[in-house]
């Protein structure tokens, strides 16, 4: 469970927006603005009303025990009956309890805006109460909210990045082992050692492989001589990190360890620039000036970087050309590289959190030399 006090300072800072809005209402389904808001995603509603205590609408049998587990808030529970035939049945509908809840509504803010179906539910649900609401979208601002991490949030990220750095440490990867085969034991590791799971399915390529930014792990077998990138990471009660590393199995090549130690520099010059008041796109810019002194930016083929904390993706993204600036306390990856058809990749990642004068990595206590064996 989050404290109560980390999550009643997030529904002030949303009540802040409310009453700019003037809304009576914010209605959160299951999902990351749930959780962040209430400490659970195992109810249908959240309901955050301009006045009075936030309360959750979970459904009998299907979460509500856990919500009440997890959350500080109230837990209203509802019970659908089914009858034995059509006349019988009262069909699950949250938005019912939230309309005998309520007085009068006129403004509603959703996270849902999106899902007709369900707008339309509970639009249809407000007319038979004889209330008409006026509904406008809270996704961009959960987004920005999100994107600014309190120092619990912190707190939560720099765990999943030791038990990232400890699962990855443990486990002793030999030539012969699959890419799937080093995946899987890496994910029970961090399960092992106090992860909800992974942040998103690990990527573990080797040789050729590791061309493919986002490969997906195979049979294939590693061998001596060798690329080998592992991109992975750890979900904490609920918070994702993200972190690469690039090894060379066996001993590292003049032509591999040039362009390694040239994104590792790029790598290194962009977190000097995450810092607050910073562009998104300085960071990468200043990585990409890197490469192309080095020959190598026609083979940086991506971002930056993006933000991260209860997703793995979240809004942020650092890019050339990309409007918006980083402010303290956002958390965001550095994760330059290069990809050569016919020869492989070079990714070097870490997950930073955005200082006033540079970043500050939360991943760095896992090494970057470059030579498996010596790690």
């Amino acid at each position: 469970m989050y404290p109560k006090e980390e999550l009643e300072s997030r529904v002030r800072r949303l009540r802040r927006w409310m009453a700019r809005r003037d809304l009576d209402l914010c209605l959160f389904t299951s999902g990351p603005n749930m959780l962040y808001l209430s400490g659970t995603m195992e109810s249908e509603l959240l309901v955050v009303p301009m006045d009075g205590e936030p309360y959750l609408i979970a459904r009998y049998a299907f979460g509500d025990e856990i919500a009440k587990e997890r959350s500080p808030f109230h837990v209203e529970v509802y019970k659908p009956f089914f009858g034995l035939s059509r006349s019988e049945l009262e069909e699950p509908n949250p938005f019912k309890v939230l309309v005998e809840r309520t007085g009068d509504v006129k403004r509603v803010a959703v996270d849902f805006i999106e899902r007709r179906e369900m707008l339309e539910r509970m639009r249809r649900v407000f007319r038979r109460g004889k209330k008409s609401v006026a509904v406008i979208d809270a996704r961009q601002q959960l987004s920005r909210m999100r994107s600014i991490k309190s120092e619990y949030e912190v707190s939560l990220m720099r765990e999943s990045a030791s038990i990232s750095i400890r699962a990855l440490e443990s486990i002793d990867i030999s030539p012969k082992m699959s890419e799937r085969e080093v995946a899987n034991l890496l994910e029970f590791e961090m399960r092992r050692l106090g992860a909800d799971g992974s942040s998103f399915p690990t990527i573990v390529a080797s040789g050729m492989n590791s061309f493919n930014a986002h490969h997906i792990p195979t049979e294939r077998r590693i061998s001596e001589g060798d690329i080998l990138l592992i991109d992975f990471g750890a979900r904490y009660k609920g918070y994702c990190i993200d972190i690469t590393r690039t090894y060379f199995i066996g001993t590292p090549n003049a032509e591999f360890l040039e362009r390694y130690q040239a994104v590792l520099d790029a790598q290194l010059r962009a977190i000097d620039h995450i810092r607050g008041g910073a562009p998104f796109e300085r960071p990468d810019i200043e990585a990409r000036k890197i490469l192309r002194d080095r020959g190598l930016l026609d083979y940086y083929v991506h971002s930056l970087g993006h933000g991260l904390g209860i997703e793995i993706h979240e809004e942020i993204r650092l890019l050339v050309g990309r409007r918006g600036l980083l402010e303290e306390g956002m958390v965001v990856t550095d994760e330059p590289g290069i990809y050569i058809r016919g020869w492989g990749g070079i990714r070097i990642e870490d997950t930073v959190l955005v200082g006033r004068n540079r970043g500050v990595p939360l991943t760095d206590k896992l090494p970057k030399d470059p030579d498996y064996m010596r790690r």
